[in-house]
């Protein structure tokens, strides 16, 4: 009889879960992660991925159930935060300082950034959360964001499902390595957002200066 994972903590719940119903829990809740329920749609996949490697069941249907359950949400997320999100900010978010600038500058900056964020953003638990449901908000492009939604989406599966099928008898340490890299991913991101911000304000002011010379 083949060993179980070392799996232990709230992972053990999450597993017994998996154990009984793997690919409807798996496409659960990454779909309603990807749509904005803080659920642990990434340790699904990983700890699904870790009883592929035991032979139970496929790797490459839980990569591709993740995958679709990631795109799928990502575009539900979007749609919520265009019709819902977007009015209600509108609507009421003079109460709370945000003005109609504020939602033109998000817009902009999904615009110009909008791709790798929702690229990059599958890797990290906050923003694989809520950033379809942002995009929507901010009006992204829906052809860009389906399109870089797509290719995270993919992406995020593959690299998460094979380590978790080639490590997934250590999870608790797999999932100690992918916290401390989403967390370095998003020191990163906010580097050069910062950077980023820095510049264009350092642009228009000398962009400012200039006009008021002529």
């Amino acid at each position: 009889m083949l060993d179980a994972p070392d799996i232990s903590g709230a992972l053990f719940y999450l597993t017994r879960l998996l154990q009984t119903y793997t690919y409807p829990v798996l496409v659960l809740l990454v779909l309603l992660e990807s749509v904005g329920v803080p659920l642990p749609g990434e340790i699904a996949l990983v700890t699904a991925a870790a009883y592929a490697s035991l032979g139970h069941i496929s790797i490459y249907i839980v990569i591709i159930l993740a995958a679709t359950g990631a795109i799928v949400g990502g575009v539900l997320g979007y749609w919520i935060g265009l019709k819902g999100g977007l009015p209600l900010v509108a609507h009421y978010g003079g109460y709370i300082g945000v003005r109609q600038s504020h939602i033109d500058r998000a817009h902009a900056f999904f615009e110009k950034n909008g791709a790798k964020t929702i690229l990059f953003g599958r890797f990290i638990a906050i923003l694989r959360t809520w950033a379809a449901i942002i995009a929507g908000t901010a009006c992204m492009s829906f052809t860009k964001f389906v399109t870089y939604n797509t290719i995270g989406s993919v992406i995020w599966a593959i690299v998460f499902g094979w380590l978790g099928y080639y490590f997934g008898r250590d999870l608790p340490l797999l999932e100690t390595y992918i916290s401390r890299a989403s967390f370095g991913i998003l020191i990163v991101l906010a580097v050069g957002i910062g950077a980023f911000i820095i510049w264009k304000r350092h642009a228009n002011s000398r962009k400012k200066a200039r006009h008021e010379l002529h």
